[in-house]
């Protein structure tokens, strides 16, 4: 991660199309306590996730001094996003906000949230370079990284096994055979699907081939989202499309889950909270699954990339910025808030030592046959690599990805193409805020 990472935009301004809503609740008032006071500091965190209530009673228990009320957000996502960059203006923001990585940017650029440095000096010690290149700009720490997200590959074994595959595909080169004789075999059945509802789907592939869809240089942005190792992943997934192997039904849509269900999908390449989501997805599945590493361009190769993933950042309306960093990173860096996390909100930590707990060594239970489930992810986020910085309007990419490749699979026009309406699309949008742009390739 370059220092000068973020010296443009920190200088831009209104990078979201900001909202008019209001959070729910107010960061705290007064004056923060000195280390002797006996004040109680009321913090305000604002949180989507479910089960994250359990977590904040564990550390208001521990922490009488410091107690935290949880908000949900009448949105998620950039909805909420929007709102706290309204809002910080107002100074009605919450002390401590969950963000997605990939939303950090733009956040920072609006001054929406503080740096953690002078508060938590030593955050590096516990987490991978990648896991921290996620909250780190201009060589300054804006999180603490929750959780990390490798992609994987599902399977279902026991219908690999019927049409005589042993094993998961390694390589790309081999889950395009495999894809094949899973069709050959039965028609209606297709290893997997490309999805055009998942812009951090693709970018996670687009990682692992080696893309980096932003750098920077100085004061300049680099934009290369149709860069070679992008237009290699789309390349790919057209051939498997084209030659009717994979599905062009998006995750998530109706269709998909009942496919999923009935086994007419038999692989899916997803992220390790996987088995979060497919209870709902293919219910009638269960134990039936097994995750593998995902398969490699080059065999031999380890590496990743992400999808999803979030961090919690102390807002500049905090009045007591130094008790809610220790609330953060109490959370996302401790043995007794990263446990928390795992049993109540099923969080893969990023924390190198918190991937190690005992907590961690029962699979989920969607996945109970695979007892070494957890122990796959650890060695898969060893392998992760990630953009070297996320943009600062990556909304607009995401949103450019779901039309232009929707619209390319609708029309059956090359899926390359996307990506350069992606690129003309970000470039376009950044251009338009006042950043200096590069098209260069990487």
């Amino acid at each position: 991660m370059r220092k000068s990472t973020l010296r443009n935009v920190i200088a831009a301004a209104g990078i979201l199309a900001v909202a008019g809503a209001t959070l729910t609740g107010c960061s705290s008032s007064g004056t923060t306590p000195s280390a002797n006071s006996n004040k109680t500091v009321h913090l305000t965190f604002t949180n989507w996730d479910g089960g994250m209530q359990t977590v904040v009673d564990t550390w208001n228990k521990a922490n009488p001094k410091i107690q935290v009320k949880l908000i949900k957000p009448s949105g998620t996502g950039y909805t909420l996003y929007n709102k706290l960059i309204t809002n910080n203006k107002a100074g009605t923001n919450p002390d401590v906000t969950e963000v997605e990585y990939q939303a950090l940017p733009a956040l920072i650029s609006n001054k929406v949230v503080v740096s953690l440095d002078k508060y938590l000096p030593n955050l590096s010690t516990d987490f991978s370079k990648s896991a921290l290149a996620q909250v780190q700009f201009q060589g300054k720490t804006y999180g603490v990284p929750q959780n990390i997200c490798p992609m994987v590959f599902f399977y279902r074994k026991d219908i690999f096994a019927k049409d005589g595959i042993t094993t998961a595909p390694t390589t790309w080169a081999e889950y395009a055979a495999d894809a094949a004789i899973i069709h050959a075999k039965n028609p209606k059945q297709q290893i997997g699907n490309f999805t055009a509802a998942d812009p951090g789907w693709f970018a996670g592939l687009a990682q692992q081939a080696g893309a980096n869809w932003w750098t920077t240089s100085g004061n300049t942005w680099n934009v290369a989202i149709n860069d070679a190792a992008s237009v290699k992943v789309a390349d790919y997934w057209q051939g498997l499309i084209t030659k009717g192997l994979v599905s062009p039904e998006p995750n998530w849509s109706a269709q998909w889950s009942t496919d999923m269900n009935k086994g007419n999908l038999v692989g899916w390449v997803g992220a390790q909270w996987g088995p979060n989501q497919l209870p709902s997805i293919a219910k009638d599945t269960a134990g039936k699954w097994v995750a593998a590493q995902l398969p490699a361009w080059t065999a031999g190769d380890n590496t990743v990339g992400i999808w999803g993933g979030e961090t919690e950042a102390v807002t500049s309306n905090s009045k007591y910025p130094a008790q809610a960093a220790k609330f953060v990173n109490w959370m996302n860096g401790s043995t007794e808030g990263i446990d928390s996390l795992i049993k109540n909100v099923q969080v893969f930590p990023a924390s190198t030592p918190g991937q190690a707990l005992p907590s961690l060594q029962t699979p989920p239970p969607f996945m109970s046959n695979q007892a070494d489930y957890n122990t796959l992810m650890a060695t898969a986020a060893k392998g992760v690599r990630t953009f070297q910085i996320w943009g600062p309007d990556a909304n607009v990419t995401f949103d450019s990805y779901s039309n232009a490749f929707g619209s390319a699979l609708q029309n059956k026009t090359p899926l390359s193409g996307a990506l350069t309406a992606m690129q003309n699309a970000t470039v376009g949008d950044m251009k338009k805020i006042g950043f200096t742009v590069s098209t260069n390739a990487n």
